[in-house]
């Protein structure tokens, strides 16, 4: 879970006619309003700390590379007021091609910016224990802040140290830091109407948010408020960079986005494009609303729920096949039962209401503790229900921590225990140890001399064969 909550605003320009990171023009970034505005969307007592810094872009290679590679173009058609078609292609930048290369630079640029800020900071968000040598893919910095929870499983450990990748510079995260890179590309001497998809000048994922800024005049829109024609502002990032951290940090969407799982992409409904929020070409606004910060608040309740609800979904099938896997006769064939019911879920339901003499999967004591678990996850839920429906979010809030903090522990439980339970219920184990002499060796030796001085004995005095 984040504690610490780090936002570098990373200002990539192939130029130095201006620096939007001066304050007092009319495309400066104002850092300290993007930090007011994104307190309002975290939960209490989370820290959060936003950076800022240029960059010339000639001085990091791949990701020139990157803004020359994203670099896309599509045909447009286009009615004038002749009345006939005109064909002319449109140059935009593709979001998911920089995204790819901006995330392996975003931690070496923040702690850059970090430590040049505040040098204090430095080493409470990043841990770098060789700064001048190559990695060597030493993962103690990783040990000292892994969760108490995090050592039963040494296997699923190292199966998520294998899928990670390995980051240049020795340099790792902090546990409990999560960290969202804001990439700024301040660019000149660009086609006059360069934008990003979907006439638009943000692009955002899960974890990373891209800016596009240039200085040109105002870029016509393919949308229309009344009579007039909507523009985009390129050289005015603030409203872009906030509309970003509200989607990554706050969970939110845009008000006229709705997702539909039939149509397999978002529907929009205009009518609800106007308003108090930085999303869309028809708002002009940088701040977000108490509506907007109480949506946050839900989708983050939300969202630990359901993550809590599929990590017990995994415990009960993981459960469930280690049950199917050991549930055997002595001579090794599966439980015969009823028709209507799993040979599994009818060793499960004796195993609940009375024991057994078969030899148990698992111990009691872990089915009476997921019981008792499930129990009391039933009535947080209900409990949760009703603060919803009250509007109490900050004790709904407090109400999904537990329950996600709950669901993790009990999860880590059952996979240790299983663990030992399949460790003790192996056919067979090998062990390796030291041989200890004993007198029957001198016996033996003793024997395998007799042996080979009779057989000399009988082929020396035996005459040979005519």
């Amino acid at each position: 879970m984040t504690t610490r909550l780090l936002i570098p605003v990373i200002v990539l320009q192939n130029h130095n006619r201006y620096n939007i990171m001066e304050k007092g023009h009319n495309y400066s970034i104002d850092i300290q309003a993007i930090e007011e505005e994104v307190k309002k969307m975290v939960h209490h007592g989370q820290e959060v700390v936003i950076v800022g810094g240029s960059h010339a872009l000639h001085r990091h290679e791949k990701l020139a590379i990157a803004v020359s590679k994203a670099m896309r173009g599509h045909s447009l058609q286009e009615t004038k007021k002749d009345g006939r078609f005109h064909v002319h292609t449109k140059t935009y930048l593709d979001g998911a091609i920089l995204k790819e290369e901006m995330e392996r630079s975003a931690d070496v640029l923040a702690a850059g910016l970090l430590e040049v800020s505040d040098p204090s900071l430095s080493s409470k968000f990043f841990l770098r224990q060789h700064w001048m040598d190559e990695p060597d893919g030493s993962s103690d910095s990783i040990l000292k802040h892994k969760p108490l929870w995090a050592t039963y499983s040494p296997k699923r450990g190292k199966e998520k140290k294998r899928r990670t990748e390995k980051k240049q510079g020795d340099l790792y995260r902090t546990y409990g830091t999560r960290v969202i890179p804001v990439f700024v590309l301040s660019l000149a001497d660009v086609d006059a109407h360069l934008m990003m998809e979907d006439e638009s000048l943000v692009w955002t994922s899960n974890d990373v948010v891209i800016v596009l800024q240039h200085q040109n005049e105002k870029i016509p829109l393919s949308y229309v408020s009344e009579i007039e024609r909507r523009h985009a502002l390129p050289s005015q990032a603030q409203r872009h960079i906030l509309a970003g951290l509200a989607s990554v940090v706050g969970g939110l969407s845009a008000p006229y986005e709705k997702a539909s799982h039939v149509h397999e992409r978002p529907v929009v409904n205009w009518l609800w494009a106007a308003g108090c929020h930085p999303f869309g070409p028809f708002s002009n606004t940088s701040r977000i609303s108490q509506m907007l910060q109480d949506v946050a608040l839900r989708n983050t309740i939300y969202a630990r729920v359901d993550s809590a609800l599929h990590r017990i979904r995994r415990t009960s099938e993981t459960v469930q096949a280690f049950a199917g896997e050991y549930l055997k006769t002595p001579l090794g064939e599966p439980v015969k039962g009823k028709k209507n019911k799993t040979s599994t879920e009818l060793w499960l339901e004796k195993f609940y209401k009375k024991t057994t003499n078969l030899p148990e999967p698992f111990p009691h004591e872990l089915v009476e503790r997921l019981e008792k678990y499930l129990d009391s996850l039933e009535e947080q839920l209900v409990d949760l229900s009703s603060l919803l429906y009250d509007h109490r979010l900050q004790d709904a809030h407090l109400n999904s921590s537990e329950i996600l903090q709950s669901s993790i522990f009990t999860q880590q439980y059952v996979d240790h225990v299983l663990s030992s339970e399949r460790e003790k219920m192996r056919c067979c184990d090998i062990e390796y140890r030291l041989p200890v002499q004993s007198s029957q060796n001198f016996i033996y030796a003793g024997i395998l001399l007799a042996g080979f001085f009779v057989y000399f004995v009988v082929i020396f005095f035996s005459s040979p064969a005519r």
